[in-house]
């Protein structure tokens, strides 16, 4: 069994063997006033996070430090805790060490905040990988690739490289963090076309009222999970009244695409921009992205679970990794033993995991020091390449 955390306030996400065990967006409603009790997270605290506005922090997973809070409880002072506490609630899906994948814009001095949390609250992290070169790993890359990942608040952009001359593995390049721009952002622009619509043919705004501006978006985020660009109906209660308007697909999209113009800036021209699964899903953001004159791709719906299945191995040792083997590598393997060409018959010299490559002359991991190019050896969770390294010296 293998567990990944993904690292997104967007979604938190635990995985087992590539499925989702544990999916809620990194939001806390700190139970401070107003008759709650303790702290919410996830979901329970998006329902409330337009009534008790004060009350909420989507900011803890980003920030990732011991910051104090604005308005802290007696039961939560400063960021760390909240990360502490939201840690508490996959504690017991977690029974054994697991790989965190984090977004580009993170630092090693966070990491190292968040490894002494998850060992407060009982998790073990075997290592770090980079989110975006995770998934780009099994992807089919191209020069000039970058990976656009939504957070809450912010666009992580990453460039993906191929590090050496043969493409056979992937690594990290420049990383654009684009603040000010996220899930959040384009929520909000949406809620304003309905609310614009509402006083336009009702004369009442719903965003002037706690309780009205609540199930606007409760209705907002429920459409959002539907993942297509359609009509959008919204309907507000008030007292007695009830009060009904509907939003085309087409000023839905436009609206989009004035809040996708910071993105737009930051794509390079003529590059390949994939996009991960989750913020791909958001209605009309692929759409809206072609509409700039940018070339958007979606990731498929499983990168992760192949991610995990073929590439976790390289995650341990408590490392960072931002360079992994590139999906073209597992495809030039797959061909050459498929058409047993001549490749496939010379003797190797060393073995690759990850973006290291150790010699099988006196190899002290398990493998043999004999082999043919190509060949594929598992070694403690870790997955061996034999390959030929003509100057042994580079």
């Amino acid at each position: 069994m293998s567990l990944l955390l993904e690292l997104n306030d967007a979604a938190l996400s635990l995985y087992q063997d590539g499925d989702p065990i544990y999916q809620q967006p990194a939001i806390a409603l700190v139970g401070a006033q107003g008759g709650v009790q303790g702290t919410a997270f996830g979901v329970e605290a998006l329902k409330c996070a337009r009534l008790q506005p004060q009350q909420v922090n989507q900011q803890y997973l980003a920030r990732l430090n011991a910051d104090p809070l604005p308005r802290p409880s007696e039961e939560v002072a400063n960021h760390a805790d909240l990360i502490y506490r939201h840690l508490l609630e996959i504690r017991d899906l977690a029974d054994e060490p697991l790989a965190v994948a984090v977004p580009g814009f993170l630092t090693g001095d966070q990491l190292g905040v968040l490894l002494g949390i998850a060992e407060e609250a009982g998790i073990r992290i075997r290592g770090f990988v980079d989110s975006a070169v995770l998934m780009g790993s099994v992807a089919e890359l191209r020069p000039n690739t970058w990976l656009l990942d939504l957070h809450a608040t912010r666009c992580c952009m990453t460039e993906l490289r191929a590090s050496d001359a043969d493409g056979r593995a992937v690594s990290r390049g420049a990383v654009e963090d684009i603040t000010g721009f996220g899930r959040n952002a384009c929520l909000d622009g949406w809620a304003n076309l309905v609310a614009d619509r509402f006083v336009q043919d009702t004369r009442f705004d719903p965003l002037h009222a706690a309780d009205s501006e609540q199930q606007l978006y409760d209705q907002l985020h429920a459409w959002a999970e539907s993942q297509t660009l359609s009509e959008l109906a919204v309907e507000v209660r008030q007292g007695d009244a009830t009060r009904q308007v509907r939003v085309g697909a087409i000023a839905l999209r436009d609206k989009l695409i004035q809040r996708l113009a910071p993105v737009a800036e930051k794509v390079p021209a003529a590059a390949c921009l994939l996009v991960a699964p989750r913020s791909a899903a958001l209605p009309g953001l692929i759409e809206g992205l072609e509409a700039l004159g940018i070339e958007a791709h979606r990731l498929p719906s499983d990168i992760m679970a192949r991610a995990m299945a073929q590439r976790l191995g390289a995650v341990d040792g408590l490392k960072w990794v931002t360079v992994l083997p590139a999906a073209a590598m597992d495809n030039a393997s797959a061909t050459r033993s498929a058409d047993a060409s001549p490749l496939a018959d010379e003797p190797a010299s060393h073995a690759l995991c990850g973006h290291r490559a150790w010699p099988l002359t006196g190899n002290a991991l398990g493998l043999p020091e004999q082999g043919r190019i190509g060949e594929v050896f598992e070694r403690d969770g870790r997955r061996f390449e034999l390959i030929a390294v003509e100057d042994a010296a580079e």
